[in-house]
């Protein structure tokens, strides 16, 4: 099964349900996702980009006493849909939904799909209020709880609600052309499958999740807790509330005016003194090398920044902080640190290793392409180019992406595949990175 397409058809569903409350999309069809399912959250420092990860325990094995029977309601949302890119697309949405509505907006959300079998979606929520009442003043596993692992910037959440198909549903879809962006398209492997002439199709079985709603627990004096809940939503014109979109019809200037204004935030990295910058790249570098290591790095700078610090096993990242743990360096250098650490720490796969790792002469010409984006200038690639940034290098995708238009944005939404990494936290976390970089690095003179 296309992992990618099911993320892509689940988060669509999500957009059509809006009202519904804060669903999550399912970004993986074979991942089970049951009531009461224990999640730990975390919302990255620099970014409204939040992480799920979804545990094997739920919210009864926390109980010394789980001898509670929940309660649970089920309701259709979506019924005998079809989900189509063109004109004949519809089906009929359950009450509280507008069909209108719901076709516009599946038709925006899954151009890559040409069609599905018909299906009908249906959520099932546990009766909180009688879920508190039967958890109230409960005593929890304080070794299970441990287990967890849980850190400070994390929150633990159960699933309460979830939505799932009624009988198996198949998507198919065509393929499309490889257009500007291939080489960004083929690092990430986005939409690989359109490449083909055939028609492409996967089936997803009965029952499976397509999207969750989660409640944060509380565990303080190892007893049990479920605070109120709250929707983040947004006002518009016209009295209709929805909640807030991802900006995905956002132009190429309004992107990168909010990348250019986070950037500006990593210019105190050039007043380090040098042989600092030297020693904190080199370690970085070995960093780089291990994601786990990185992660950890990411969340050690979250923790100091908030106050609440413990010296990390790992002696790479000892190291880093002991770097920045000095007089001489300044609270906006270590924050912008922070920020390099966290934009490498969020680009997928080898990308941040490749990019601190290129030649000088590479990272010159992606900072020129950087620079040429912030002043909203026509960026194209010079016509002398180093290897890492020709047609087969390693690095071709970074470059392409810089030279992003209108146009060649359009298209690449088109064809991505990821949504829980839209292509504006992609051409964000690169101009980031490059232009930390090139802070960090020593001054060539050409």
């Amino acid at each position: 099964m296309c992992s990618e397409m099911f993320a892509a058809k689940a988060e669509a569903a999500v957009k059509c349900l809006g009202a519904e409350g804060d669903l999550i999309y399912n970004e993986n069809a074979n991942l089970k996702i049951e009531m009461l399912t224990l999640v730990k959250v975390k919302v990255k420092t620099f970014w409204s980009v939040v992480k799920y990860k979804i545990s094997d325990l739920t919210l009864l094995d926390l109980l010394q006493e789980p001898d509670i029977s929940p309660e649970y309601t089920e309701k259709d949302l979506m019924k005998d849909f079809e989900n189509l890119s063109d004109s004949s697309s519809g089906g009929r949405a359950a009450a509280g939904v507008d069909a209108a509505k719901v076709k516009l907006e599946v038709s925006a959300s899954v151009d890559t799909v040409d069609g599905a079998s018909s299906f009908t979606l249906r959520k099932k929520t546990v009766d909180i209020k009688k879920l508190k009442e039967s958890c109230a003043d409960k005593k929890i596993k304080e070794k299970m709880v441990e287990m967890l692992k849980l850190k400070e910037t994390e929150k633990l959440t159960f699933v309460h609600q979830r939505v799932y198909n009624t009988a198996p549903v198949t998507f198919c879809g065509k393929t499309g052309k490889d257009g500007l962006v291939s080489a960004v398209c083929e690092k990430f492997r986005i939409s690989l499958w359109r490449k083909k002439k055939d028609l492409t199709s996967f089936t997803v079985p009965e029952d499976v999740t397509f999207a969750y709603s989660l409640m944060e627990i509380t565990t303080e004096d190892n007893t049990l807790g479920i605070p109120p809940r709250f929707i983040n939503m947004e006002r518009y014109n016209k009295g209709w509330w929805k909640v807030s979109t991802d900006g995905d019809d956002e132009t190429l200037q309004q992107l990168t005016e909010d990348i250019f204004q986070k950037a500006a935030l990593l210019q105190p990295l050039e007043d380090l003194r040098e042989s600092r910058r030297r020693d904190l790249l080199k370690t970085l570098s070995e960093l780089l090398q291990d994601r786990d290591a990185l992660s950890l790095l990411e969340e050690t700078l979250d923790q100091s920044s908030k106050g609440v610090f413990k010296r990390p096993q790992s002696p790479a990242v000892s190291s880093f902080m002991d770097l920045l743990d000095v007089s001489e360096v300044f609270n906006s250098q270590k924050n912008a640190a922070h920020l390099l650490v966290s934009a490498m720490e969020g680009l997928p796969d080898d990308a941040a290793a490749l990019l601190a790792t290129c030649s000088p002469e590479t990272l010159r010409v992606l900072q020129q392409l950087v620079n040429s984006l912030e002043e909203n200038a026509q960026v194209k690639l010079p016509e002398s180019l180093p290897a890492s940034l020709q047609e087969e290098g390693e690095l071709r995708w970074a470059a392409e992406l810089l030279c992003l238009t209108d146009q060649t944005l359009t298209e690449l939404r088109d064809q991505w595949d990821r949504p829980e990494f839209p292509p504006k936290l992609l051409l964000e976390l690169v101009c980031l990175v490059v232009q930390g970089l090139s802070l960090m690095k020593p001054k060539t003179h050409s």
